[in-house]
């Protein structure tokens, strides 16, 4: 049913696309001026590790371009993330804002893919699940190139089922100063600045933003929630670039702050506040506490994330380039961190977490193309990583504060931390790629890469990866890829493996992937990419009990296809509809059950419209359809339902000598109810069986430009 209402929605919108283009717009921005054919022809950098067209490049691609991001109103990588095929989101409003899976690859939450901003990589040292977040806004983003599939070959581990690399603007490309002011829904307000310039020589771009909110309140787990809160969360990013004849320098620094609840991930203690259940089958005798206590916050998650660089770009002649980058980086949780949680009902524990782990890192690569068709890149990485072992241990104060009711209610109240205890772990990495570019059945590119990482604690691995580019047409594009990747077990992994004492291995990929892509005309391309990917030696997360630690027992098999349309509808309107369809099975290579993956959807859609009405306003109207998700094996709650989203954004174009704009961004528009599964320990004990999710919202911005 919720297909034809898809359906349906899609041909109005088009319907209202078609009527709106009666209106003369002689304004359209810089996406609608380009044909889709033009658009196939942006440079990517995340593919091969140099500039190439999406139709070369050796990867399933996908692109966001700053215009696509201000008219749809994107604000988060989130938002931007829902309406591309292949991915799917559990929501948890709070600590881990959203997990990612790239193609079905539940489990090992926002851990199998690869996170960077212009090169860099972003994912927590450690391996804590913090990806993104609100700190991370896109007002500062020239584009995001999202790859589907692995990419160790180039990047090593973790690059594991796709990369996200978001491509910061530049000075030249700012060229002024522009602040942005937003309130919305839940108390939510942000300030945003982005300031940029190139003189002579030098360019110089800054940006930062500061984000605070009072989150969704689920009043089922508790009338006093306010366990989904962001605090003042803020942002840094920095870059000053020279430019000398043959070369381009560059010193960076960058910070990300999230002081937040922690959200929905684990059930409210019910039983302890003398509360009706939670509902969902969610017990509520165990749990985290999500309402201010004792004149505090619920709790508080405070991951934060800080990284400089410098990095030296040298181009001898046209045939030949060099990069070498020193990259210092620091990621963790502050030290003022801490949840109430219950485990008996009666008595609650206000326990303290914090973690720092560092990275020192140093690369160098090259780049070298002695005609049109022979292209040779290789690079050398080394990293040393200064690792929390596992959480930061903490003293047990036993002290007992009642409170007014006279119940023993609160213990640990004056723990202190232990001192850090850590680990060295050293990386070394080196890779070899090359491409021939042939005029064979029109014109094919072969490209062949392999990467060596010796790593000091799971040894040895070697990334291959082979992709065949064909265009026999100018219309017409085929690609043929092979590839192996890893990721690495992190230090929390380790550590809940039976104490450390218990040697992880390394997870393992091999994927085989076909795609096609069919310009008709100037106004629609079509997409259709098949892919199928093999996991091996899966980490499995423990339950509560502790019977079951970590280890690598798993095996995973996901096979899926997407197809993409993009058209472009008139002069000023544009329009995008993609489908996936995913299916995996998995099983546990000791226990011997097996069983269909759980937690993704077999089949989503998202289709959206984007109208330039009147030389006035853009007007985007999104919809993402998820279907039925099942649950693990702990979960008692039983398969999610399929739900379907309208999200909407109105925005002016430059008013008042260009220099002021204003939008409206209107999340789930009508009102729907929709639930996410839990994660792979939900259990309706201590973590939730289903994720609430909030109604409708919205955010008002206005921006000014100088």
């Amino acid at each position: 049913m919720i297909r034809y209402v898809l359906t349906s929605c899609i041909l109005l919108l088009t319907g209202f696309g078609l009527f709106a283009q009666t209106d003369s717009i002689p304004k359209v921005t810089s996406l609608l001026r380009l044909s889709l054919e033009e658009l196939m022809d942006i440079n990517v950098v995340t593919a091969s590790g140099y500039l190439q067209t999406i139709s070369e490049a050796p990867s399933t691609i996908r692109v966001i371009t700053a215009a696509q991001i201000a008219e749809r109103g994107y604000e988060q990588l989130e938002e931007a993330l829902r309406d591309v095929p292949g991915i799917d989101m559990i929501h948890i409003n709070g600590y881990a804002p959203t997990l990612f899976y790239f193609r079905g690859m539940y489990g090992a939450e926002n851990l199998r893919a690869l996170l960077m901003i212009d090169g860099i990589v972003e994912n927590n040292i450690l391996g804590s699940n913090d990806m993104a977040g609100p700190a991370y806004s896109l007002h500062n983003t020239e584009r995001i190139e999202i790859i589907w599939g692995p990419v160790s070959a180039l990047y090593g581990a973790n690059a594991f089922g796709g990369v996200i690399n978001i491509i910061s603007k530049k000075g030249q490309d700012i060229d002024g100063l522009k602040v942005e002011q937003g309130i919305g829904s839940f108390n939510t307000s942000f300030t945003k600045l982005i300031l940029g310039v190139k003189k002579n020589n030098w360019e110089f771009a800054v940006a930062g933003t500061l984000y605070s909110s009072d989150g969704p309140r689920f009043s089922n787990r508790d009338p006093n929630y306010a366990g989904s809160y962001v605090a003042r969360a803020y942002s840094f990013n920095a870059a000053l670039s020279y430019y000398a004849k043959k070369s381009k320098t560059t010193l960076g620094y960058r910070t990300y702050r999230t002081p937040m609840g922690w959200g929905t991930y684990s059930n409210s203690p019910t039983q302890y506040l003398r509360l009706p259940a939670q509902g969902n089958l969610n017990i509520g005798s165990i749990g985290v506490l999500a309402r201010d206590f004792r004149g505090e916050r619920s709790g508080m998650h405070d991951p934060y994330l800080r990284t400089a660089f410098i990095e030296h770009e040298y181009k001898p002649s046209e045939k030949l380039n060099f990069l070498s980058r020193l990259v210092y980086r620091e990621t963790g949780t502050a030290d003022n961190s801490y949840i109430y949680v219950t485990v008996d009902s009666r008595r609650m524990i206000r326990g303290r977490i914090a973690s720092y782990s560092n990275r020192a890192s140093a690369e160098l690569s090259a780049n070298y193309s002695p005609s049109t068709n022979h292209r040779f890149s290789a690079g050398l990485q080394f990293f040393r990583d200064n690792v929390e072992a596992g959480a930061r241990k903490a003293t047990l104060d036993l002290s007992t504060v009642y409170l007014v009711d006279g119940r023993d209610t609160v213990v640990n109240l004056n723990s202190t931390y232990l001192p850090r205890v850590y680990d060295i772990r050293n990386n070394f990495g080196s890779f070899l790629q090359y491409i021939l570019n042939t005029e064979l059945a029109g014109k094919t590119n072969f490209t062949v890469g392999l990467r060596y990482d010796r790593n000091s604690y799971f040894g040895d691995a070697v990334s291959p990866r082979i992709a065949i580019v064909n265009q026999p047409t100018e219309d017409l594009n085929f690609k043929l890829q092979f590839g192996k990747a890893f990721r690495a077990p992190t230090n929390l992994e380790i550590y809940q493996a039976q104490n450390g004492n218990y040697e992880l291995k390394q997870e393992k990929i091999t994927t085989f992937e076909f795609n096609t892509i069919y310009t008709v005309s100037k106004k629609v391309r079509v997409q259709l990419n098949l892919f199928r990917n093999d996991l091996r030696d899966v980490i499995i997360l423990a339950n509560l009990s502790g019977l079951n630690q970590n280890k690598n027992p798993g095996r995973i098999y996901i096979n899926g296809a997407e197809t993409i349309l993009d058209m472009v509808l008139g002069k000023n309107i544009t329009s995008f509809v993609n489908f996936t369809f995913q299916e995996g099975r998995g099983k546990n290579l000791i226990t011997g059950i097996s069983g269909k993956v759980p937690g993704v959807a077999k089949l989503k859609a998202n289709a959206g419209i984007t109208c330039h009405i009147a030389d006035l306003f853009t007007t985007s109207l999104t919809g993402n359809y998820v279907g039925r998700r099942s649950v693990p094996r702990t979960d008692p709650y039983g398969p999610v339902d399929d739900y379907f989203l309208v999200n909407c954004n109105i925005s002016t174009v430059k008013l008042f000598k260009e220099k002021i704009t204003a939008s409206l961004n209107i999340h789930n528009l009508f009102d729907v109810k929709w639930l996410d599964p839990g994660f792979r320990s939900a259990d309706g004990l201590l973590y939730s069986t289903v994720l609430e999710q909030p109604g409708v919202n919205g955010v008002f911005k206005i921006a000014v430009s100088l």
